[in-house]
């Protein structure tokens, strides 16, 4: 790794009560992919997509009676870089990895059609939702764009494959 990478930092401090907003926050943290630093602290790289979510919710969390700061920084130490971004990777991996749990045991050829395309479209969703919150581009994507990909060719051969390719298609696969 050469260039220091630039990331964006959220300090952040809620109040105790309610504890829903702490959860709320916890969950948006989550959706966007970032990881914590420390206690009250996450990270993103700068160059995310989900950078704008981040402001949003510093703000949200004013809103909702909290301190928020939002920072840009820079690693001083290479290694302390090196192991936020094997956190992400790890991050990322752990998700891919459910994901494809849920792939294993989606085909057996005895599913009802309709509920397998179903099962099939959440596993898609899934797989979106952690690409966009896979910010350094972790291996294990694909092993499960492959297993996604051997699911859809065997449902191409129903009746609902045309459906599924639509759907595939609308969501960038």
């Amino acid at each position: 790794m050469n260039t220091p990478i630039k990331w964006l930092a959220l300090g952040y401090n809620l109040p105790i009560n309610p504890s829903k907003n702490r959860v709320y926050v916890w969950r948006k943290l989550k959706d966007i992919g970032a990881a914590y630093l420390n206690h009250g602290m996450a990270l993103l790289p700068k160059a995310s997509k989900k950078t704008a979510e981040l402001a949003g919710l510093a703000k949200r969390i004013r809103e909702m009676g909290g301190e928020a700061t939002l920072i840009e920084m820079s690693f001083v130490d290479q290694r302390d870089e090196l192991e936020m971004i094997a956190r992400f990777r790890e991050q990322s991996a752990r998700e891919y990895q459910t994901i494809l749990e849920h792939c294993a045991g989606l085909w057996t050829g005895k599913e009802d059609l309709p509920q397998m395309s179903e099962s099939f479209k959440k596993v898609v969703r899934q797989y979106s939702k952690a690409k966009a919150r896979d910010h350094f581009d972790s291996a294990a994507a694909g092993d499960l764009e492959k297993n996604i990909d051997q699911i859809f060719d065997r449902l191409m051969v129903t009746e609902l494959g045309s459906q599924l390719k639509k759907f595939m298609d609308k969501a960038g696969l």
